[in-house]
């Protein structure tokens, strides 16, 4: 039965490509899918199931049954056939009505990053020298990083700090300014630099899921904007990238192998591991997860920070994980945590809501005339914003749910305040003198 995930996330990915002539996001995350299938094979039949990579099944208790296993593929590819809607292959012009609040909104995320270099430049250095084990033996048990402590020491400064995270914003913001926008090359060169914070902070704590997340998303980028973009420019990112790509496989490699040199699998089935565990611990989840208790702080941290008091952190994790009898923070995918904090019917119910909210704000670029014939659409800039928002949750969700904590709900504010100021013109007078703050133009 675990053989099926892989074979149908194949399939799909080719369906999809046929489909939509060529590579889109759509079929980018089908083809996400496939490949944790195919590491989660590659993981079960080397018998490297265990505790030692997160995987929660041991090799002799290990069961797929056929309702998770479709379940799980039904599921995901609900949350991905909205972004059939974007096809990028077919987007011909970009209009951008207030391009002033996307230029301040780079500048914020580039400010963010200096920050972030500012906190993090004491200590990357010997953390780089040291055992990235025990650093994260030291997280796991709640120490905070250098980088926030530092923060914490100085005024508003770690309440800034929090908003580190926008930074991943500053991809899909680049791509736009190099392919539509034509702003200066070193301010691009910035953004990119700036989408850059959040691995390098998370350096700070032997992480690897920073660098995981920003590499997926960075692929997502290019796939949204790689047919607007010029032979020269291509050839240019790449060699520029080229350096930090390589940073980052040598720190992965080095912290994959300090963490998991003296475990009984060793490093590289750790790592298969870590890739492959998404559909593996769902089935876990969907056997052994009890329903008496429904815990809502990852879906609206923000709302239970302020009026419960509940935030999703190590602390509430342990409680849950006492609770649950296994450790919840395993990578299980979106829908695996989901399901796990609200049960099946209520993840069920999630993702209606979030198919409904992605209907509702991806911009269809394969809409049809009178005649049914498809025709290329005009989009607005923020679009892409909005796309790359929401594609974050399936995407990053071959792991787990990226927005369960406050810190997440704050950034999602920030960049739907963005991206309705970006789509509005405001007057504060209209032509006759009389007083019209209240009307924009959309």
């Amino acid at each position: 039965m675990f053989l099926l995930p892989f074979i149908y996330f194949s399939f799909l990915t080719y369906y999809l490509y046929r489909r939509q002539e060529g590579m889109t996001i759509a079929v980018y995350m089908s083809a996400l899918y496939a490949i944790t299938a195919f590491c989660g094979i590659t993981t079960i039949l080397g018998g490297y199931l265990g505790e030692d990579g997160g995987i929660l099944y041991e090799n002799h208790n290990a069961e797929f049954g056929l309702l998770p296993t479709l379940c799980y593929c039904a599921i995901i590819t609900a949350t991905i056939w909205p972004f059939t809607r974007f096809n990028n292959r077919k987007i011909k012009d970009v209009e951008l009505l207030n391009p002033i609040i996307l230029d301040l909104f780079g500048v914020f995320m580039i400010l963010l990053s200096l920050l972030n270099i500012y906190l993090v430049a004491d200590s990357t250095l010997d953390i780089l020298n040291g055992d990235f084990r025990e650093l994260r033996q030291s997280v796991y048990e709640g120490e905070e990083s250098a980088a926030f402590l530092k923060a914490q020491s100085m005024p508003y400064v770690s309440h800034i700090y929090l908003l580190n995270i926008i930074t991943i914003f500053a991809l899909p913001l680049a791509f736009y300014n190099i392919t539509h926008h034509r702003r200066a090359w070193w301010f691009n060169g910035l953004l990119l630099f700036a989408s850059l914070a959040q691995p390098i902070a998370g350096i700070q704590t032997a992480d690897r899921t920073e660098i995981a997340f920003w590499g997926l998303m960075a692929l997502f980028t290019i796939v949204m904007f790689w047919r607007k973009i010029t032979l020269k420019v291509k050839v240019i990112l790449v060699v520029a990238a080229a350096p930090f790509i390589a940073a980052m496989a040598l720190y992965l490699s080095a912290v994959t192998t300090d963490r998991f040199e003296k475990s009984y699998a060793g490093p590289t089935a750790a790592a298969m591991q870590y890739v492959g565990q998404g559909y593996i611990n769902f089935c876990y989840f969907w056997e052994h997860a009890k329903s008496d208790y429904i815990s809502t702080e990852r879906e609206f941290p923000l709302f239970n920070r302020i009026f419960t008091g509940k935030v999703s952190d190590g602390e509430r994790r342990n409680v849950r994980s006492a609770e649950q009898g296994f450790y919840i923070s395993v990578f299980p995918t979106f829908i695996g945590d989901v399901m796990l904090d609200l049960t099946l019917p209520g993840m069920i119910i999630w993702v209606l809501a979030f198919i409904a909210i992605c209907y509702r704000c991806i911009p269809s670029t394969n809409d049809s005339d009178d005649t049914g014939e498809e025709h290329t659409t005009t989009i607005h800039a923020a679009d892409y914003l909005t796309v790359f928002l929401l594609g974050i949750v399936p995407t990053f969700g071959i792991f787990y749910y990226r927005f369960f904590n406050y810190k997440s709900t704050l950034m999602i504010l920030c960049v739907v305040i963005v991206i309705y100021l970006s789509k509005h013109t405001f007057t504060l007078f209209n032509d006759d003198n009389e007083d019209s703050s209240n009307n924009s133009d959309i």
